[in-house]
């Protein structure tokens, strides 16, 4: 998926783009929405806000949001995602939970920190694994037996259904979404737009669905080892570690993994900077480029 902005849409002609259903309540947690709606907006996806009535909502008693939606004209979203401020309290609106049950056309549900209570309560987190804010994991764990929840895990992905922790967390949850549904590229030029330090694949992920079986294949990763000069004796050296499994860029004295997301593409885990390498007609490697440096990196 070409990633494009959202002041470019009217540039392209109509195309049927992944729908994601942002629920709001009234004391919804500022971050837990802005982070997701900014992965999932910048990813192009097509973003709408829903809530109970259309009357404003008041994001952490601060901020003045309008939904788009309420309950009884908010369209089919392949994205159902609820996050924490007051979801105790939404986790108890009968009106709500039936609603959630009733939207059959929904394909992936997905919860940011305490948002998690919300899907408890209707039955979609039964015999699953889960994870919500810090905080109120004993409370998802005494009041709902048949969910397995999972402490310190930054999300947990059981395929159709991805739970997140607090806050920041939903966004390290949205970029696993994207990266399972349009690929690692996409996700990563996604953190690369945001100049968020995304780690992949810190969470648990679906076994079925896991976007980053192929970053710890040390037989594709060792390729990519050796010493990179550029015009300028900026040097870079890339060392696989054979102890940690993962390919280490050595920089200014400091070692930083880099990710593997796709044929001849990395991300390094600093400021998440994109490095895509260059080969010859023999498809030996000659060199890299990479976000952080306007210059070409070539192998000695």
């Amino acid at each position: 998926m070409k990633l494009i902005k959202r002041s470019e849409l009217e540039m392209f002609p109509e195309v049927e783009r992944t729908k994601v259903g942002l629920y709001l309540q009234s004391g919804v947690e500022i971050l837990d929405l802005a982070g997701p709606l900014e992965v999932f907006a910048y990813a192009g996806y097509e973003v709408v806000t829903i809530s109970k009535t259309k009357e404003p909502i008041y994001a952490q008693g601060i901020l003045t949001v309008i939904p788009d939606y309420d309950l009884s004209d908010a369209p089919a979203v392949d994205i159902l995602v609820f996050f924490g401020g007051n979801a105790v309290l939404s986790s108890k609106d009968e009106a709500l939970i039936d609603w959630i049950k009733s939207q059959k056309e929904t394909k992936y549900h997905f919860s940011v920190c305490s948002g998690a209570l919300i899907l408890a309560e209707t039955g979609i987190l039964d015999n699953k694994q889960a994870t919500t804010f810090r905080y109120n994991l004993d409370v998802l764990e005494q009041n709902y037996p048949k969910i397995e929840v999972l402490r310190g895990a930054r999300y947990v992905d059981n395929g159709t259904v991805v739970t997140t922790a607090g806050v920041s967390a939903g966004i390290d949850g949205a970029l696993h979404m994207v990266a399972k549904l349009e690929g690692l590229e996409t996700a990563a030029q996604t953190a690369l737009y945001m100049e968020y330090d995304w780690t992949p694949n810190n969470g648990v992920a679906f076994v079925g669905d896991n976007p980053y079986s192929h970053m710890k294949d040390a037989t594709t990763l060792k390729e990519y080892e050796g010493i990179y000069s550029s015009s300028s004796l900026r040097t870079f050296v890339l060392k696989f570690d054979d102890e940690n499994e993962e390919l280490l860029l050595k920089k200014e004295n400091r070692h930083y993994p880099v990710f593997y997301i796709g044929t001849d593409k990395f991300l390094t885990s600093h400021a998440s900077h994109l490095i895509t390498f260059k080969r010859n007609k023999n498809n030996q490697i000659i060199g890299f480029e990479t976000t952080e440096y306007n210059e070409i990196f070539n192998k000695k």
